[in-house]
């Protein structure tokens, strides 16, 4: 099989990303079993993948390719960084410093991008100050000078795009340190007005213009995991894979609390406040004796002048008398659902307990609320939907 042939398959099934998660991926397990080394042309056809202006999944392909090669050539090496600094989601950008890392090491990684810091143009140095944190998992003091170069360029610059984006990977060693947004809602009011630093941020650096920020998260840190930097703006979905399994309802409790502000963090800056779709439960007495109907737990749940306190009955089967604990999975869901966009259109959810069909209603559903200018958190445990929102963010469990 060959360059092409491979690309074409690995963008059908659409499994991006398993080699960094460790899951194997067919497709490229097929390639590298018949292309233990890469040729010279197989190498000149990745570079131009990612040179050139395809679509972001070809780039995906050789960074997940590359992941399983122990060894590849400079060249490769060099183009994969180059992509890595200028790759604007810095939830996934590793996935192009990762395969450097694994073949050339810690050392080698940082003293090309230390040379890159000190010859690149702002957006470089932005973008290598990006891949710190990544990089950070992987030294044991080989990045020294990389950090002692980006430190001295903070101290002695003034742009404020600039400095808010050295801020978020060394708080604590800048100077002037209060000077600097605390988040990108205030460094968005600080620069308004300024054509050279909004040309900056928006044109060049991709950030949204006139977006209403809900959330900002500089990266979520515990003992366990580490769930990497996005901003939920209006309009927009995001979807976080927590990876099902026995951690999965603590883990989405947990981040629930702080999305919706019951819970504060120092990563975390909440602009306007999320609502959770809670799931139905009652008490084992009055689910017995008193259950409650499906009539009463929207007076009691839902805003009765909102079109969704209705929306259930829809269904022609439902109607007010029906008993909530009848339900099945499905229709349940969509009522607790109804009742909490009923007051809001700023939602975190879930597909617990639903079945595939369910769960794509109720994306439908969301995706839909989302598009009248409503914003969402899905806290999943799979990546069905991955391909499907504005970004996909997946939870790093940390090792043992």
């Amino acid at each position: 099989m060959e360059i092409k042939a491979a690309l074409e398959k690995y963008k059908i099934i659409g499994k991006y990303f398993d080699s960094d998660y460790e899951r194997e991926n067919e497709v490229l397990t097929e390639f590298k079993a018949n292309n233990q080394n890469l040729s010279d042309q197989q190498i000149a056809e990745l570079i131009n993948l990612l040179r050139s202006d395809s679509e972001i999944s070809e780039k995906y392909f050789v960074a997940d390719l590359l992941y399983l090669y122990d060894s590849f050539s400079r060249e490769l090496f060099e183009h994969l960084l180059i992509t890595a600094i200028h790759y604007k989601d810095s939830s996934f950008n590793r996935i192009f410093l990762t395969p450097c890392l694994n073949a050339f090491g810690t050392k080698a990684v940082a003293n090309y991008l230390t040379d890159q810091f000190n010859k690149g143009d702002i957006i470089e140095r932005i973008g290598i100050s990006n891949l710190i944190y990544w990089l950070k998992l992987k030294e044991n003091g080989e990045a020294d000078q990389l950090h002692h170069t980006i430190l001295e360029r903070a101290n002695n610059t003034s742009n404020l795009i600039e400095l808010y984006h050295y801020k978020l990977q060394y708080r604590n060693k800048l100077n002037h340190i209060t000077n600097i947004p605390d988040n990108a809602e205030n460094l968005i009011k600080v620069i308004k007005g300024n054509k050279e630093y909004e040309e900056l941020l928006f044109d060049k650096l991709g950030w949204i213009k006139n977006a209403q920020i809900l959330i900002e998260n500089k990266g979520i840190q515990t003992d366990m995991f580490y769930v990497p930097p996005f901003t939920l703006n209006e309009g927009e979905i995001i979807i976080i894979n927590l990876f099902n399994g026995s951690h999965f309802h603590e883990t989405k409790m947990f981040l629930k609390d702080l999305f919706c502000g019951k819970t504060n963090h120092e990563s975390i800056i909440i602009h306007k406040k999320m609502t959770f779709a809670e799931h139905f439960r009652e008490s084992n007495f009055r689910d017995i004796f008193y259950p409650m109907t499906v009539g009463e737990y929207l007076r009691k749940n839902a805003n009765p002048v909102s079109p969704y306190a209705t929306k259930i009955y829809e269904t022609e089967w439902i109607n007010k008398k029906i008993k909530v604990n009848t339900l099945a999975g499905n229709p349940r869901r969509l009522l607790t659902l109804y009742a909490a966009l009923s007051k809001t259109k700023n939602i975190i959810f879930d597909l617990v307990g639903q079945d595939p069909d369910g769960a794509k209603e109720t994306y439908k559903i969301v995706q839909e609320v989302v598009k009248k200018g409503g914003s969402a958190i899905l806290l999943d445990g799979y990546d069905d939907m991955k391909n499907d929102c504005t970004k996909y963010i997946e939870l790093q469990w940390k090792q043992a």
